[in-house]
This record gives C-alpha cells, structure tokens and sequence, in this order.
C-alpha cells in the first residue's frame, strides 16, 4: 500500500448515497434485517478463458480494521450525508457479519459468486465499494499472471513493477506473480513486505543508462563484472549488438579464467528470434553455455509464444508494462447482488430481473465436477444442494476470522493444483473456448417464482 490512504481512511471508501442509505433504514428500524450479497463477475473480455480469484488476504484485512473515527462521523455529518442517529451508530461499528469466499488462486468463471457476504443490511451495504476495488485489481492481476505461466514451457518469466499505475499496483502485481511460480523476488521491498525467504543472490543487469555512463561499452561490462563477478548480466545492444557480443565473450571469458561467470546477456530490441539464435551460437563457440539469454523488448505472453513457435532460444523474459497495467484486458465487470433479505423468521429473496443483468436468489454456493482429475462443469446452487466439490469457503463468522489465512507459498501451492486441473483448450491464449457454469434447477425455480411475483 502507499502512502496516498492510510488504512483508516479507506473507511470512507463509498458513495454518500450508501451511507445516506444506512441512515434511512436505521432510521426504520431495519438495521437487523441480515441480508445476504453475491460478488460476482458479470463478464469477461474476449481474451480471458477463465479467472482466478484473489485478494481475499488484502479483504479480510479491510474488514476487520473497518471503524469510524470522530472526524470521519463529523465530515459525514456537515455534509449531510448522516442522520445524527447514525452518526451515533457509526461510532462503535465493528463488522459482525458471515463471509464465505473462494480461496485465493481458485479458477472461476463470470456468474459464479466468488465472495458470499451474509451480514446485517447497513453493515453488508458499506462494504460494497471496498470489494469492488479489492476484487478487480487483484483478480485482473492473477488472471493475467495465470495466462502468462500457461506459455511459459518452464523457463523464466521476471515480472517488474515499473510503468505500473502506482507503487500499490505494482505491489499487487508482484504478488500475484508469485502465487503463479512467476520470478518476483528480484525486489527487495517485496521480499521485505511478504517476509520471503531470499533463496538467491540477485541478479545485476547492467542497463543501458549504466552502459553509457562509462566512456565505452566494454569499461562498462567490466567495471560490473569487478563488483560482481558472479551475478552480473549485460544488455549487449546499448550501441550494436554484434559488437557488444563480442565485448560480452571477452568479459564472460576474463571471468571464466578467475572462477567466476557471467549469468546472462539482454537482447532489448530487433528480431529477438534471430537475434538470440545468433547470440546463442556466438556463446556456444566460445565455450559460453552457461550463459544464459533474456529477452525484454515489452514482452507479452503472445510474444513468448510466438518467439517459442520461432525455436528462440531464449531463458528469461521480462514482462513489465504489458503485465503490470494488464493493458490486453485491463476492465473487469463486477457486481454486487443482494440475494435474500431475513427479518426474524420471515425470509425474502431478491433478484434482479432486467434482461441481460439479471441476478440469482437465495443463498448460493459453487460447486465443481471433476473427470479423471480434470475440471468438468460447475454448478451454481444453493447452499443446501449437493454436489461434488464446494468452492465458498467459510472465512469470517460473526465479523471474526475462521483461521489463519494462507501465507504466499502456501497459496502458490494451491494455485499449482487449480491449474494442474485445468482442461488444456483453456489455455489457449489465441481462441476464446467455453467451459460450462450450470445454474441448478431449485434456483431456476425460485427464480421463476420471483418473476411471476413482480
């Protein structure tokens, strides 16, 4: 997070009608009247086969530090947007409500509910524009990151943060690059924020900026080969890449005879196919083998794969701007539904009938079927039918944590299981392709009844 909000201003993260809202149904005795909410996805771009779910740490970190102070109340207040009678119940709010959700890194689909929220009407009603935010950016995140592991046929995918909208998204692009396998830890503020274990040294790239800062290119490679003989790596298209592979192999064999190495080179521009056919042949002549090739240049996971296609020879990719700003898909339509409404022992359900928004009653939850350990189908049903793998899990009863949320490796491991389950035409990144998401027939049924109802 940066330094823009703290945590307790995130309070105010909703529009004045919600709280004008809350202030009228308190003021109508309704406040506990426990209302039931799906998060779900509406739609997703043409470029998506499927989602992955995530930040449900970053959510239950919000909910539970949720409260109002007195300057906050006071802000509501002189701008009219409060009763004076909720202004008295905004000061001891503490979320006492149920949470159900998908744990992170779940493959899901638009139409199912990926966070179920059961909770009194006022408090379910001020969370809403929180989780919106919450789920769109990490979802698009982890999603984009998922598509990328699918081309990525092992080799190394380094992931920055530089061009990203801000620190905090950049922050949450690393993350989920993690959860997917992808290299992350090249960053020291994201080891330290994550308290990650550093299994490596670093790799050094000399950048262009630094090339140049020396008289010429090989003063340059040499002065960072002096430092860090066993850690450096060279961009070697500064000036002209056929001279800068020559310097290269002068260096990388200086080091050799010390008992050090070069760890890479860096092709930032040109036909990286031919351009690392080339460089690897050059290396190999030379007895370099062990160094390794890294292809920039505004990767994206349709270059690898096409570079791929080429017979590249290429280690590493750097993905920066195409990953970090999700610029192929970077929209997500997400809504927030409410599905019953329960006032002592009188239950009514809700739906939203208009065509093409329509929304599902009663309280839901998402099952998956599987077929020789591949994903079949999903059903959407309500809580009480039964079917093979439920997907909502209970994470937050009466307002406090069930257990102790997963830490990254953790996660990451669990997403290895998704994706392993995966049915392989949805990984295709070129062609749309359907998975089927089924509404039960007691929904369907209830649904039926509500619309004759209206």
């Amino acid at each position: 997070m940066n330094n823009l909000f703290e945590l307790s201003d995130l309070s105010l993260t909703q529009f004045a009608t919600s709280f004008a809202q809350g202030a009228v149904w308190l003021g109508e005795g309704m406040e506990n009247q426990i209302a039931t909410f799906d998060l779900v996805v509406r739609e997703m771009s043409d470029k998506r086969n499927y989602l992955v779910y995530c930040g449900l740490e970053e959510l239950v970190n919000y909910i539970q530090n949720l409260k109002y102070s007195k300057k906050q109340i006071e802000l509501l207040l002189n701008g009219k947007i409060i009763t004076k009678k909720f202004a008295k119940y905004l000061e001891n709010f503490r979320f006492s409500g149920d949470i159900y959700a998908m744990p992170e890194g779940t493959i899901f689909f638009p139409g199912e509910p990926i966070v179920r929220v059961t909770a009194p009407l006022i408090e379910a009603s001020l969370i809403e524009i929180a989780l919106f935010n919450i789920t769109v950016s990490n979802v698009l995140f982890l999603s984009k990151a998922a598509r990328i592991r699918s081309v990525s046929q092992g080799k190394g995918i380094i992931l920055g943060m530089q061009r990203g909208h801000s620190f905090e998204s950049g922050m949450k692009g690393l993350r989920s690059g993690y959860i997917c396998g992808l290299l992350t830890t090249g960053w020291p503020n994201f080891i330290q924020k994550y308290n990650l274990p550093q299994k490596r040294e670093y790799l050094i790239n000399g950048q262009h900026f630094f090339i140049k800062s020396f008289q010429n290119e090989i003063e340059a490679f040499r002065k960072l080969a002096e430092y860090f003989p066993n850690n450096a790596g060279f961009m070697i298209d500064t000036y002209d890449i056929d001279q800068g592979l020559s310097n290269t192999i002068v260096i990388a064999n200086e080091l050799k005879r010390k008992g050090n190495g070069l760890r890479l080179v860096t092709i930032d521009s040109g036909d990286l196919a031919a351009l690392s056919k080339k460089v690897r042949s050059k290396l190999d002549e030379n007895n370099l083998k062990e160094v390794k090739i890294l292809a920039a240049t505004n990767m994206n996971e349709n270059k690898i794969k096409k570079l791929f296609d080429d017979g590249a020879p290429i280690d590493f990719f750097i993905l920066a701007t195409e990953y970090v700003t999700v610029s192929d898909a970077p929209s997500l339509e997400v809504v927030y539904k409410i599905s019953e409404l329960r006032d002592g022992r009188a239950i009514h359900y809700t739906a939203k009938l208009s065509e093409g928004k329509t929304s599902c009653p009663g309280r839901k939850q998402v099952f998956r079927e599987f077929k020789n350990g591949l994903m079949l189908r999903d059903v959407v049903g309500l809580v009480n039918e039964s079917y093979e793998t439920p997907l909502l899990k209970k994470i937050i009863s009466k307002g406090f944590l069930t257990q102790k949320l997963p830490n990254l490796d953790s996660i990451h491991k669990f997403f290895d299981k998704q994706f392993e389950s995966l049915p392989k035409k949805l990984l295709d990144i070129e062609n749309k392709q359907k998975y089927p998401v089924i509404i039960s027939k007691k929904i369907k049924d209830l649904f039926a009844k509500i619309k004759k109802e209206h």
